[in-house]
């Protein structure tokens, strides 16, 4: 799956006045000095291990390469302080460094990358310095745990020395000012700093997807994010802003943009995703959970319930998703899965969210319109992809754990139905089995509404304490144990190895599983 769009001569509709309050809440950015734990030199025979107070006096030429190994994920802007050994340079130094999420990303040969992802994105920059000593400062942040300098040449008459490498890191949140997870499980502590990590260091300016690749704010994302924010950092004028970026900035019909940049000024992306754009309205009722805001209330609320008009014109008889509806929702990265039950599913969890926003509104109008809809698409989504005899939804022939988690979320079945799903969806798991921890968080999350929360703390257990046992700092933007060095993009050295989507264990085991106020994933009827 290629998630490649591009619309000849777009030009997005702006808002200047919802553009306008979300520059007023751009947040201030934390800095922090970092440097090197540990120093390698990387040899055909392996790695020899060398140590920081040697590594200044220690003479690097052609051919030789020395890594620096953070001791965690970092991302921020580094400095190189180089100087020389021998008689005075008469030839520029050349050398490369090149960055690295995970020490395996240093085995990967750029050059035999040819993914469908721009490999402008692959951490490398060869350097030419003219005058030594010399102070040189990377052109571009970086998201880093190893950095690797390759020297390419120098000159017989002198050697390069690199005296000393630091990192000023950059996030708008704080980590010392979140209490850590304290429930006498050194696993699920563990997996709960791992996501606060991955959380603090996609928040920036705005809630990036990844510090390493995108940069930018997707609405699938920031609905994560944001979930594991009210539990840990509340950053909950970053979400607002967020919020308003996506309204502010649109396609021309109103449709919520997937992806918004950010820089030089706000843009939306000529991407839509059907779900993403859908996600919009949900992430606005929950930030109105959280926080009474009527002023953000008032002036969101028109492209919110936008979204839900525009997605349920498409549909046929208002109802039933077409083939291309499925088609542009993403759900996960799974090749050939049929996604039009997710598609049916997500317009009616959607629909319930605007609903309650139609309340908080006093839209008496609105509200009942949706009470309508959400019955006649519950309704739909029984005639026509529940299978009795199977006792799983069926969506273009297939049985997949997608349909049955969107499904459920939505609230389609009753619970004991929801619960006999879910106890028997191992059966099914391997039937266009999930790629990502995006589509493993809405897994659990209906383990969670079916009752089956034993379940769903070993669904945590294993699959983020997986990540941390195949030597995750920050959780991965893909990951699929039965096959390690998959990737979506067509290769592992373009993979976010700190992702937004991936944090979420953080809201599940501080709202679901440590005593605090449980977040429904499908509102209740009422």
């Amino acid at each position: 799956m290629e998630l490649i769009q591009r619309i000849e001569g777009f030009t997005p509709k702006n808002d200047p006045r919802l553009l306008g309050k979300a520059e007023q809440l751009r947040p201030v950015l934390h800095y922090r000095v970092a440097g090197p734990m540990e120093a390698f030199v990387r040899e055909e025979t392996g790695d020899r291990p060398v140590s920081l107070e040697e590594l200044p006096r220690r003479p690097l030429g052609p051919g030789d390469r020395i890594c620096l190994d953070f001791g965690t994920h970092m991302v921020g802007r580094i400095t190189l302080s180089l100087g020389s050994s021998g008689s005075h340079p008469d030839a520029p130094a050349l050398f490369q460094v090149r960055l690295a999420e995970i020490r395996r990303e240093l085995e990967e040969d750029p050059k035999a990358y040819h993914g469908w992802v721009s490999r402008s994105w692959i951490q490398e920059e060869t350097l030419r310095v003219d005058e030594l000593p010399a102070r040189v400062d990377l052109p571009r942040r970086c998201a880093f745990r190893f950095l690797e300098l390759e020297v390419l040449d120098t000159s017989p008459k002198y050697r390069l020395l690199l005296q000393e490498v630091r990192c000023v890191t950059e996030s708008s949140a704080d980590l010392s000012q979140v209490t850590p997870l304290s429930i006498g499980d050194g696993l699920l502590e563990r997996i709960d700093r791992a996501g606060l990590r991955t959380l603090a260091d996609c928040t920036q300016e705005i809630f990036e997807d990844g510090p390493k690749r995108d940069q930018r704010l997707w609405m699938g994302d920031l609905r994560l994010q944001a979930l594991a924010s009210y539990a840990s950092f509340r950053s909950l004028d970053l979400v607002r802003r967020c919020l308003y970026l996506f309204a502010g900035t649109r396609f021309p019909d109103g449709r919520i943009s997937a992806c918004v940049f950010t820089k030089p000024a706000p843009e939306a992306d000529d991407t839509w995703l059907l779900d993403y754009s859908l996600f919009f309205p949900v992430a606005l009722e929950e930030y109105l959970e959280e926080r009474d805001d009527p002023e953000t209330l008032e002036d969101l609320y028109p492209a919110a319930m936008e979204q839900i008009d525009l997605i349920r014109a498409r549909f046929t008889d208002g109802i039933l998703p077409r083939p291309e509806d499925g088609e542009a929702t993403f759900v996960d990265w799974c090749d050939g899965l049929d996604k039009r039950a997710c598609a049916q599913a997500i317009l009616l969890y959607a629909a319930r969210h605007g609903r309650n926003l139609a309340r908080r509104m006093g839209d008496r109008e609105r509200e009942a319109d949706l009470t309508v809809l959400t019955e006649r698409l519950e309704h739909g989504a029984r005639e026509t992809f529940w299978d009795p005899e199977q006792g799983f939804f069926v969506s273009g022939g297939q049985i997949s754990i997608a349909s049955q988690v969107w499904m459920i979320l939505a609230g389609v079945l009753k619970p004991e139905e929801a619960r006999d799903v879910m106890e028997r969806s191992d059966a099914i798991l391997e039937n266009f089995p999930m790629q990502t921890p995006y589509m493993h968080h809405y897994y659990v999350s209906a383990l969670l509404q079916a009752g089956l929360a034993e379940k769903a703390l070993a669904v945590i257990r294993d699959y983020w304490g997986g990540m941390l046992e195949a030597g995750a700092d920050t959780f991965w933007e893909a990951w699929d144990p039965a096959h390690p060095d998959g990737s979506p993009y067509g290769g592992l050295i373009v993979n976010s190895f700190c992702h937004a989507w991936s944090c979420t264990p953080v809201y599940l085991l501080r709202r679901c599983f440590s005593g605090s106020p449980q977040a429904k994933e499908a509102p209740q009827e009422s």
